[in-house]
């Protein structure tokens, strides 16, 4: 019951929210920077071509 109470307790603490929303900032902007980079490769296959 101890080791259970202690998993609750590090998964309920304020560094794993913290975590989770610089893990949910990283992957937007990773994907933002591929969407720009394949905004940027069309516009310049346009030209191009």
């Amino acid at each position: 019951m101890e080791l259970t109470s202690a998993l609750v307790s590090a998964l309920n603490s304020a560094w794993l929210d913290e975590f989770l929303v610089w893990g949910v900032a990283g992957m937007t902007a990773v994907i933002a920077l591929v969407a720009l980079v394949n905004a940027v490769d069309v516009f310049l296959d346009n030209e191009a071509g």
